[in-house]
């Protein structure tokens, strides 16, 4: 299934097979820039071994090396990095945290509840770190998890949504391409036109949505931080499941069985000719299946009351841990992964840089021979809405918001039901999580 497809809520990620760094890659960085970047000078100089453990995110151990560990060793000579494949969890029974978490931030709350993250507002005045050089909207988000000024994590990379599409499919229909700055009504229609079957074969414009996802494009809370309550049983949330249903409701969407899998039905099999899903994930997918398929994309869809707003960047956050004895390495290695000259390593080849530098964000995957003559800045002139206020119970009602779309598919039950049924059922799960504190 697709991210956007109503089992995405465990994705596994994908992850771009990269190209080799030219040399000099930084040669236009400015000298002031990475003096204002510039680490305090007056940590231990004995060699440090640092740990990093990835929590729902993830690289390859060559994106590992290429974009951290080597230029990290570089920089500061006495600095290492081990990464820690191991569940959180477990690390922190077994008393071994890590210094670094490597974090997605929808679940910065299980870290917080687990009480890890350090406050490094210090660190930031103490070494003039600038974070307005950070993009909004991941910035803003970050801040908001300290109430009092807190800084408990760093911003490393963003991701953005875009939509894939088969060219060879459309050419054979003789349907024209899909355009930056469309709208959901007009990609609904795209996928009427372009959702039929030949031969026996079902061919489908693109899957169904999935509703958080739609809600994120709105900055859409799911749960009331006063109450604790779910804000799902709404006319915004209402207008979002009729928007869905409409896809469900296309002839030739819903057959037999489950549906397919919206990665490989559109990378492998080539049966579906629209792709709705982070460009990352889609362009690593593409390497790994050796894919000939003759794609292009664009910017995600908007609504109409909302035109070139796209879903949030998400935040991938590095935190530093409470219990870590080398705090301050930590920083001065987690700052400079932020740094203009690390940033640009990975904007080339992997992730959408943290950085708000249009310099460096107009080479997003420039050295990938796949990207070559794609739509990619295209694809970024849609801008991401702000996040939703973090909240440690989204997670829980995003879960039961993903799953009721089934019912929908089926058409067991209509849509004020399904709002009500998952109202409360996502008040039940809060409250059996609240009483576990108590």
């Amino acid at each position: 299934m697709t991210i956007f497809s109503i089992t995405l809520i465990r994705r596994t990620s994908l992850i771009l097979v990269a190209g080799s760094l030219l040399a000099g890659l930084l040669a236009g960085c400015s000298a002031q820039n990475m003096d204002d970047q510039k680490p305090s000078e007056t940590g231990p100089k004995d060699h440090v071994e640092l740990t990093l453990t990835p929590y729902f995110l993830n690289m390859t151990d060559e994106e590992f090396e290429r974009i951290l560990i080597k230029p990290l060793t570089a920089k500061y000579p006495h600095l290492s990095l081990k990464v820690v494949r191991e569940d959180i969890n477990k690390l922190v029974s077994a008393g071994q945290v890590p210094d670094i978490i490597y974090a997605a931030n929808s679940r910065f709350s299980v870290i917080q509840e687990l009480d890890i993250p350090y406050d490094l507002s210090a660190f930031v005045k103490s070494n003039n770190m600038d974070l307005t050089r950070f993009a909004s909207p991941n910035i803003d988000w970050i801040k908001e998890l300290g109430p009092h000024g807190e800084i408990f994590a760093i911003p490393f990379a963003l991701n953005q949504m875009a939509l894939f599409y088969n060219k060879d499919l459309f050419d054979k229909r003789g349907v024209a391409y899909p355009k930056d700055g469309l709208t959901w009504d007009e990609y609904l229609e795209l996928v009427r036109k372009m959702t039929y079957n030949e031969g026996g074969v079902q061919y489908r414009g693109s899957l169904p949505p999935n509703p958080e996802f739609m809600a994120r494009m709105k900055s859409l809370p799911l749960v009331d931080p006063k109450t604790n309550k779910s804000l799902i049983n709404s006319d915004q949330f209402k207008s979002i499941l009729e928007q869905i249903q409409a896809f469900y409701q296309i002839p030739g969407m819903v057959q037999n069985g489950p549906m397919p899998s919206g990665l490989n039905n559109f990378i492998k099999d080539q049966q579906t000719a629209m792709y709705l899903n982070w460009i990352p994930d889609t362009i690593g997918a593409i390497q790994q299946a050796g894919s000939e398929l003759n794609f292009d994309l664009v910017g995600a869809p908007a609504f109409k009351d909302k035109p070139g707003i796209t879903i949030d960047p998400g935040a991938q956050l590095m935190i530093v841990s409470k219990t870590s004895k080398n705090k301050e390495e930590a920083f001065r290695a987690i700052q400079f992964f932020a740094s203009p000259e690390v940033q640009s390593i990975m904007n080339r080849t992997s992730r959408l840089t943290v950085l708000a530098d249009e310099a460096i964000k107009k080479d997003f995957l420039s050295e990938l021979e796949l990207t070559k003559g794609k739509n990619i800045q295209g694809a970024l002139s849609i801008k991401p809405a702000k996040m939703a206020p973090p909240n440690p119970y989204s997670v829980i009602v995003a879960g039961k918001l993903n799953a009721a779309v089934n019912d929908l598919a089926s058409g067991a039950k209509d849509v004020n039901t399904l709002l009500r049924e998952v109202q409360e059922d996502a008040d039940k799960a809060i409250e059996q999580e609240l009483a576990k504190k108590k």
